[in-house]
Order: C-alpha cells, then sequence, then structure tokens
C-alpha cells in the first residue's frame, strides 16, 4: 500500500480511501456514507422549509415511523439534523428535527446571485488571461510529451486554484474552517433550493 503522500489525489476526496485534507469541505458527508441512501435525503428535504416530527415524516413519506425513527436516530448521530429548540418550545409535547446546517431558501440565494455572478466573472477573466502562462507551463511537462493537450488538464489547474484560495480565504477568516464531528467526520456542509429559471 502506498503512504499517503505517494497516492494520487482524485478531483474529490470522497472517491478515493486515501488521503484527506486536499478538497471539498463537504466531501466527509460522502467519504462517511452519512447520506447512504434517498430516504435520508428525503427527509432533509421534507424539514428543510420548517421542521417536522416523526409522524409527520412518516406519513409524508408512507413509511412505518419506526423505520423513520430510525432514520432519525442515524441523521442525528451523524449531526445532519438537530432538535429544533424553537419548535418544541411551542409544541412542547412532540419533537421537531430539522437541518443541522444552512439552507438557502430560493429567495436568499436570488438575493445573492448578482454579486456571485460578478465574482465567477472576475474569476473568470483572471483565469483567461493567465492561460498563455500556464500553457507555457504545460508545455514543460511530461503531460504535454505524453500526448495529453493543455485542455485535458484544464480542470484540474482550475480546480487547484480553488483549494488554494479556499485555504487563503480560510487563513483571513473570511470563510469557517471544516468542523469536527462527534464520528469523526469533518465537513461544513449546506443545500440550496433551486431557484426557478425565467422563460
Amino acid at each position: 500500500m502506498n503512504s499517503d503522500n505517494k497516492r494520487l489525489r482524485f478531483p474529490c476526496e470522497c472517491v478515493s480511501a486515501g488521503a484527506r485534507g486536499y478538497s471539498d469541505p463537504w466531501a466527509d458527508v460522502a467519504r462517511h456514507k452519512l447520506l447512504p441512501n434517498g430516504t435520508k435525503e428525503e427527509i432533509l428535504n421534507l424539514m428543510a422549509r420548517q421542521p417536522k416530527t416523526i409522524s409527520q415524516l412518516a406519513q409524508a413519506l408512507s413509511l412505518a415511523a419506526p423505520s423513520v425513527h430510525s432514520h432519525i436516530n442515524d441523521l442525528l448521530k451523524s449531526e445532519l439534523i438537530r432538535e429544533s429548540q424553537e419548535w418544541e418550545k411551542r409544541h412542547p409535547t412532540e419533537r421537531y428535527y430539522e437541518p443541522n446546517f444552512p439552507v438557502f431558501k430560493a429567495e436568499d440565494c436570488q438575493e445573492f446571485l448578482d454579486q456571485c455572478h460578478e465574482l465567477a466573472s472576475e474569476i473568470a477573466e483572471l483565469f483567461s488571461r493567465k492561460e498563455a502562462a500556464l500553457k507555457a507551463v504545460f508545455e514543460r511537462t511530461s503531460l504535454s510529451k505524453d500526448g495529453w493537450e493543455f485542455r485535458d488538464i484544464t480542470q484540474c489547474v482550475f480546480a487547484n486554484v480553488q483549494r488554494n484560495a479556499r485555504i487563503l480565504l480560510e487563513e483571513r477568516r473570511i470563510l469557517k474552517t471544516a468542523e469536527k464531528h462527534s464520528n469523526g467526520s469533518e465537513w461544513i456542509y449546506w443545500a440550496e433550493e433551486p431557484i426557478e429559471e425565467k422563460n
């Protein structure tokens, strides 16, 4: 077995059993199989708009309450959901559950959209300006001698730019760093509602 520093690094750590610490901040959710089936994802979808009880989830999913209870326990252990204190204050006889990560409602996503498009445009422009310099580096590598083209490696280069930018922004405390959870996984997770496209 290769030591971790000799292993290949794939585009996302979620496809590898090897080394960690270079990929997306949500990769551990996949690596630790915290959402192993569609039912758990459907439960998260149902509680995304407002907290739900086990009986409400069971009814919506047409499943037996003990089955939903088992999924809820798994999601609680993985820290993907939590008990909703606010809703339980309003309904003290029932336990309500909600996602334990931010859920961007469609209207919230829309608020960020213009700024995100502007920032993406600036990043794309900067990357485009560096194309000649990147091509010159590529021509000096063994990849070009092995018959690969520059276009074959641009996604890898961009991924490395993104990762390094994330590290810099985490060091500047602009981006939040991954949190260690009770099962040993480290991740930051979020979800977004899709924005309806205008015709």
